[in-house]
């Protein structure tokens, strides 16, 4: 008996030796100083962005209230995220929670915006309640509010893991480009409206940089902007990507005679993005595989299989099997 039980005493601290353990400092990226005590168990994040690393980092049981990105009830990826988690219904807020709701869960971490919350963080900190501030919105951001969270959820293995991948297919895609004398093509990205395009401020335009192509708008500035289709015509974009939000769709570009005179339309190179749990375009984990779908639509010849990586993507850091009405849409 006292063998057992000394095993069962071994075996518990070796799961919570994974787990910091006490006070944790962390430099946030609003380069504030965190005093965090450790272990994480209750997590509120304001930005949603944040909550879906959380997930794939596997600590999505930490999470008690969260905003999601463009997350909706009763849609497809409602039901898929709710396959990887069954308490979504209880933790998620389609708006951002009153300071009052934020309390009433009573976290030992908020996750927020460096962009947009600071104001939150003053007054959560007046409450004795430590926030994190991140700003994951472009490849560098990720990879550093990547491996704050591994700090503080004792997560850095899959950190790795997770980082050497989206490091590894951008020079996976360098390389091949390189190897076969592949040009760049001229890259549109529109959002929820046809006329409506991702800056060059942008994280779309920086994944349509690293997929191989070159962005026609990166010379504006700030977040989605309205153009008119003279200055469409004008750069004349030989591939368009349209996000998988909105009601935007190839069929209503190829059906517009006035569309159909930009090369991209007439040639039949207008897609879709994908979205198993958030967008593939926004700077979640899930942009990793978008950014190999991209370049699997900008060079056929580079021979990316973005089904086979998806299946195995989701089911390393999530634990989740795609359907295979989901690995249609991808591999469409």
């Amino acid at each position: 008996m006292r063998a057992l039980i000394a095993t069962v005493v071994v075996v518990l601290l070796c799961s919570l030796g994974a787990l910091p353990q006490g006070k944790l400092v962390i430099t946030d990226q609003a380069g504030r100083s965190v005093e965090i005590e450790t272990p994480v168990e209750r997590v509120v994040s304001l930005y949603g962005v944040a909550t879906m690393y959380l997930y794939a980092l596997g600590v999505q049981d930490r999470l008690v209230l969260g905003t999601y990105v463009g997350l909706r009830p009763e849609t497809p990826p409602w039901e898929a995220l709710s396959a990887v988690d069954p308490d979504l219904p209880e933790k998620y807020s389609r708006a951002k929670p009153s300071l009052e709701e934020i309390l009433a869960r009573e976290p030992d971490l908020v996750l927020a915006s460096a962009t947009i919350d600071r104001e939150t963080a003053d007054g959560l900190s007046a409450f004795g309640v430590p926030v994190l501030l991140l700003h994951a919105e472009d490849v560098q951001g990720i990879k550093e509010a990547t491996e704050i969270l591994g700090k503080v959820f004792g997560t850095e293995e899959r950190v790795a893991r997770l980082i050497a991948y989206l490091g590894e297919s951008v020079e996976r895609i360098r390389g091949l480009m390189a190897e076969k004398g592949l040009e760049a093509p001229r890259v549109l990205f529109v959002g929820t409206r046809p006329l409506r395009v991702a800056s060059g401020d942008m994280y779309q335009t920086e994944l349509i940089r690293l997929a191989g192509g070159i962005p026609v708008a990166e010379e504006l500035r700030g977040y989605w902007q309205n153009v008119d289709i003279e200055q469409v015509l004008l750069w004349d974009p030989e591939v368009i990507f349209i996000a998988p939000y909105g009601k935007v769709f190839p069929e209503d570009l190829f059906a517009d005679p006035v569309w159909r005179a930009v090369r991209a339309v007439r040639e039949g190179k207008v897609y879709k993005m994908p979205r198993v749990f958030a967008p593939w375009d926004v700077p979640t984990p899930e942009s990793f595989l978008g950014l190999l779908w991209m370049a699997a639509k900008l060079h056929p010849e580079l021979g990316i299989d973005v089904v086979a990586e998806a299946q195995a993507f989701y089911r390393d850091f999530y634990g989740y099997e795609l359907s295979e009405a989901i690995l249609s849409v991808i591999a469409g």
